[in-house]
């Protein structure tokens, strides 16, 4: 008589489905953009936020942990057990194999942590094509901003410290805020849109812009342009770490934008809205 619920099929299967499911998210999640890009421009794909591929990521990776576990102890019990037990009695008469595998996963894991090739090109490839989503004028004006309640993004320079006002602001937009303690993400998927979307409704008018001259720009450091415009270098600096930006002040501007992986336009405009707002 046919058995009508096989566990050892189930389980077979329920593997193959969690493994795929891990590669696939795994694979977007390699190549998906930071997280404050993502989060404040909704970024999808396969109609997934980067949030919502982590979740997948996440369950179907306790999932294949317990698939795996009973795949052991309730299938393979006997014959795992019976070869503990051989190996035991016998000892390893061929430890080569265990050997070879425990070295290179250890050199894996260091050679990982201590950034060597060729795992430092294969992390930094992902790193690039993550930061090949973000454009300049997709950012958010503080590193996730879509976090912050109205009542906090009231004191960023330029909305006026006033939240009341800005809740007016959204709603005379057409949205639909409930309190101040509301965070900007929170008011977009009220609304159905996105956190900038939201933020362009209470963004400050932009006022002339900064420009910065062009001749020799790329070999000026950011002292030096912070001179040139009458603002702190180090003010300068913290903004661009904001921005995730690694700068020095004793940098020249070329070396700041090859070693952040950024054209020198996107610095110069980077630069010239940061001094325009101080």
């Amino acid at each position: 008589m046919k058995k009508s619920f096989t566990w050892r099929v189930f389980i077979s299967f329920g593997l193959f489905i969690a493994f795929l499911m891990l590669f696939v998210s795994g694979v977007i999640l390699y190549v998906s953009p930071p997280g404050r890009v993502a989060n404040w421009t909704d970024w999808r794909m396969i109609g997934l936020t980067k949030k919502g591929w982590q979740n997948q990521h996440i369950i179907f990776g306790f999932t294949f942990i317990i698939l795996s576990l009973c795949h052991l102890f309730l299938i393979n019990w006997k014959a795992f057990f019976s070869y503990l037990k051989a190996k035991t009695t016998t000892g390893l008469k061929s430890p080569s194999e265990l050997f070879t595998i425990i070295i290179l996963s250890a050199f894996f894991g260091a050679g990982t942590y201590f950034d060597i090739q060729p795992f430092s090109a294969i992390i930094k490839f992902g790193n690039n094509i993550s930061n090949s989503w973000e454009h300049q004028e997709k950012q958010a004006p503080v590193p996730h901003a879509e976090l912050m309640t109205l009542t906090e993004l009231a004191k960023q320079p330029g909305l006026g410290g006033d939240a009341e006002a800005l809740k007016i602001k959204l709603e005379k937009a057409g949205l639909k805020v409930v309190s101040h303690d509301q965070t900007l993400a929170e008011i977009a998927t009220l609304n159905g849109k996105t956190a900038e979307k939201v933020y362009e409704f209470i963004a400050p008018e932009e006022a002339g812009k900064h420009k910065l001259q062009g001749q020799g720009f790329g070999k000026k450091t950011l002292q030096e342009i912070a001179d040139e415009a009458g603002v702190s270098a180090t003010s300068l600096q913290l903004a661009l770490r904001q921005k995730g930006i690694e700068a020095k002040i004793d940098t020249p501007l070329k070396s700041i934008a090859e070693n952040n992986h950024i054209q020198m336009g996107e610095l110069r405009n980077v630069l010239e809205m940061m001094i325009s707002h101080r």
